[in-house]
């Protein structure tokens, strides 16, 4: 009955939650930043074709998110007769960027596409976007309402590429009875890392976990999120929003700090490491279920499935809990995660005019306070937050506004700006690769960082030099 479960919590949470990496991107030429300050949005284009002009979107939400998403189109195109949208799910975010960058040869593109945030650079270097900037700027329209971080992780040098949509960040998930159990104050969940430490040695002392109290997914992710906790940049050149990254920064004091925890945490066996990718991905939240461990860090995308799965009865020793992500204090804030929606510039004047109009929608405060009640991401208009459909959210379950908390309370600085880089999935390799020498091959976490520099760097300098940059 145990692993009947875990394979429904597995695969419940498999669909709801995509792969967070991104593959390398062809040569696209050496003046793809340029492209943002002359490119020109064919607002009038849109009033002079046939009515409606169609236009396909690829996306990658699965499960209650494509649902959602599904309905939010199908009222968008019942609405008004200019424009008709056509969903076609291509199920990863992974998936849909390694389409699209095929489809740069074949045709094959979509007029409008949802790319994760990481892929940012690599967008903009194929030279195939019209930046969502030049719309702002044709059609006046007004960002004052969105929430400040997210524009600004989307915007380079002045220039904001795609618009909002989907936003998410990492949060901390535990159990309360197990903290109930082990002693431990079920309404104060950690705040830092050394926290956890205390937390995960009383759970595991008093036998209220199986196995550890802490379940790390070896993600390469956090390491980016606590640095920017920390206000440190991850890579050089204003995190790489004043000219390409061309290394890493991450081989810090707060990075050895980092990779000095993680280490420790692992050896003490106060934390169990699972997979961020594969059947062991979910493991560090099925945990929770199954009581092999009673905390974890996950995205906040998981929030609405992880709630339903564990609260559906089927586990009666769980009372699902939700904070910030813990991590070093300092002057900085969590990192805006999620997707974002990139208009193709390979589209006929018409269904850029078309795909900007229905991103407009996708951005208004109504449809944001829809899809943020009806997914658990993190509404991006301030406004939609006021309204019934989000507030009764928040009242239900205080959790789902942990996120958005996050995303306020963080300052706005150069590192919590975000990274730009792009080879980020090379980078991120190095960083797993060096954390998994820690984890299964005793290599001290000084010689680990110093590895993943090693091989971060030449990765970005061979991408800046492979597209021209």
């Amino acid at each position: 009955m145990a692993g009947q479960r875990k394979r429904i919590l597995a695969l419940a949470i498999a669909t709801a939650c995509v792969a967070a990496l991104v593959v390398p991107v062809a040569s696209a030429g050496a003046s793809s930043r340029a492209q943002g300050a002359s490119a020109k949005c064919p607002l009038g284009a849109l009033k002079k074709a046939s009515k409606p002009v169609e236009i396909t979107f690829w996306h990658s939400m699965t499960r209650a998110n494509e649902e959602t998403l599904q309905r939010l189109t199908d009222e968008y195109n019942s609405s008004q007769a200019d424009v008709k949208v056509t969903l076609v799910n291509q199920t990863t975010y992974n998936e849909t960027f390694t389409k699209y960058v095929a489809g740069l040869s074949t045709g094959d593109l979509p007029d409008l596409v949802q790319i994760e945030d990481t892929g940012l650079q690599q967008m903009i270097d194929t030279q195939s976007v019209l930046p969502a900037e030049a719309c702002v700027k044709a059609d006046k329209y007004d960002l004052s309402g969105h929430v400040q971080r997210v524009v600004d992780y989307y915007t380079v040098k002045g220039t904001l590429w795609p618009m909002p949509f989907n936003v998410s960040n990492p949060v901390f998930y535990y159990n309360k009875k197990a903290f109930t159990q082990a002693g431990l104050d079920p309404n104060k969940p950690p705040t830092t890392l050394d926290e956890i430490t205390a937390a995960s040695k009383k759970l595991k002392d008093s036998g209220t976990v199986s196995k550890a109290g802490f379940g790390l997914k070896t993600d390469p992710w956090y390491l980016e999120q606590w640095l920017a906790k920390a206000g440190r940049p991850y890579v050089n050149n204003g995190n790489g929003r004043k000219a390409r990254a061309t290394a890493v920064e991450f081989d810090s004091k707060q990075g050895l700090e980092i990779f000095t925890w993680l280490s420790d945490m692992v050896s003490s066996g106060l934390a169990i490491t699972n997979s961020n990718e594969g059947p062991s991905q979910f493991d560090n939240l099925l945990g929770i279920g199954n009581g092999t461990n009673a905390m974890t860090i996950d995205s906040s995308a998981s929030l609405g499935t992880i709630s339903s799965v564990l609260g559906s009865g089927a586990y009666p020793n769980v009372e699902l809990g939700v904070g910030p992500m813990p991590g070093p204090v300092g002057k900085g804030g969590i990192l805006v995660g999620g997707a974002a929606l990139y208009i193709s510039n390979k589209s006929d004047p018409a269904k850029q005019a078309a795909a900007w109009d229905f991103s407009k929608y996708l951005n208004t405060a109504p449809v944001q306070a829809d899809w943020a009640a009806g997914t658990g991401y993190v509404p991006v208009v301030e406004a939609a937050t006021k309204l019934p459909a989000v507030q009764e959210l928040w009242a239900k379950d205080p959790g789902y506004k942990v996120a958005y908390d996050q995303l306020l309370t963080g300052v706005n600085n150069v590192a919590t700006a975000g990274p730009v880089i792009g080879a980020y999935k090379a980078v991120r390799d190095a960083v797993i690769t060096a954390e998994k020498s820690m984890f299964t091959q005793g290599v001290k976490p000084k010689v680990a960082l110093k590895a993943a520099k090693a091989k971060a760097n030449p990765a970005m300098v061979e991408y800046n030099t492979r597209v021209g940059g």
